[in-house]
């Protein structure tokens, strides 16, 4: 019961000091700067996330999550060779971008694709592996690899205060969410800045980056498949394995398929239900390490703008919590 009461507690540190601030003045958009931006916001465009193919990291059972890290195995770049007309020929109607963390494995498995469409690749440290803290460079034995997974399985069940032991770069959940998150967001901007362009993008990550960051954002999560992809290959990604997602950034991540197996768009009603809550119990979690950070770096207009935001959040989840269970019973009702 302790994470549900410090979520319920920090929903109302939140809201407190954001009532302590609701009052200054608020600069209200023009319609025709919110009437511009719905309308940009509610493009779809489509991600197909394709893990690295083997390093020597990979080979050599070692845990490495820092950039550039460890280069392909022969394996692995045939892997990336093999994997570049796949992806080509999954979007018939063009790629806008092909993108890649900073990680050297994740890099030279994008050039492939990027070679045969003449395209280049972009690079953005948001898409970097989840960072591993202290057990950074160990072996993968039993004890690291249950270390390292199980605050970012817990980050999945809603849980984002679960520290990563040692890690600066990915404290906690919600740490890890934001910088993939902004990764994402860019890759949608640059996709949707040119009308011409084709709503599809190839990018090019890590397993957990991509499985987490998935897993916690989509609202139609498969862990039965998940569950079902770790227990044969003991990853839930293997190399060069994708993972595609649709939707956009205002309107929320829909799944559309796992190591090719589709997934239907409407989850169940248990999954659809943790969604709910997971959306519910995360609102003043995000709100409260937002505000920390803003605390942290001492600036006033951000602290202030941080309380704000996260009293605005924290409301808006907790007005949206009927209707969407309310939505999600009809939904699984009427299928």
């Amino acid at each position: 019961m302790r994470p549900v009461t410090r979520a319920w507690t920090t929903a109302a540190v939140a809201l407190v000091g954001a009532g302590a601030v609701a009052a200054g003045p608020v600069t209200v958009p023009s319609p025709s700067a919110i009437t511009a931006e719905f309308l940009l916001a509610a493009q779809d465009i489509t991600l197909d996330l394709v893990r690295h193919g083997e390093s020597a990291d990979n080979a050599g059972g070692v845990l490495g999550t820092v950039p550039p890290g460890a280069e392909l195995t022969d394996l692995g770049r045939e892997e990336a060779a093999a994997v570049a007309p796949e992806i080509n020929a999954l979007f018939p109607e063009g790629i806008a971008g092909i993108y890649a963390s900073e990680m050297i494995r994740a890099q030279h498995t994008a050039q492939p694709l990027a070679d045969l469409l003449g395209m280049e690749v972009t690079h953005l440290a948001g898409l970097n592996e989840i960072n591993a803290g202290w057990f950074e460079g160990r072996d993968l034995d039993t004890i690291t690899q249950i270390a390292y997974a199980l605050p970012t399985l817990m980050w999945v069940m809603g849980q984002y205060w679960v520290p990563m032991l040692g890690s600066a770069v990915d404290p906690n959940g919600a740490a890890f969410n934001d910088r993939v998150t902004e990764a994402i967001e860019a890759i949608y901007n640059n996709t949707v800045s040119d009308s011409d362009n084709p709503l599809n993008n190839a990018v090019f990550a890590h397993a957990g980056t991509i499985a987490i960051w998935t897993l916690m954002n989509v609202k139609n999560p498969d862990f039965e498949l998940v569950i079902k992809e770790l227990l044969d290959t003991h990853s839930p990604l293997v190399n060069t394995g994708q993972v595609v997602i649709e939707g956009n950034p205002t309107d929320g991540w829909t799944l559309v398929s796992w190591e090719g197996h589709e997934v239907s768009a409407t989850p169940d009603l248990f999954t659809g239900l943790f969604v709910d809550w997971r959306d519910l119990n995360t609102a003043p979690q995000v709100a409260a390490w937002h505000i920390l950070e803003a605390f942290q770096g001492g600036d006033q207009a951000e602290i202030t703008a941080a309380l704000q935001t996260g009293f605005t959040d924290v409301i808006n989840a907790f007005a949206a919590f009927p209707q969407a269970v309310f939505d999600t019973i009809t939904a699984a009702l009427s299928g």
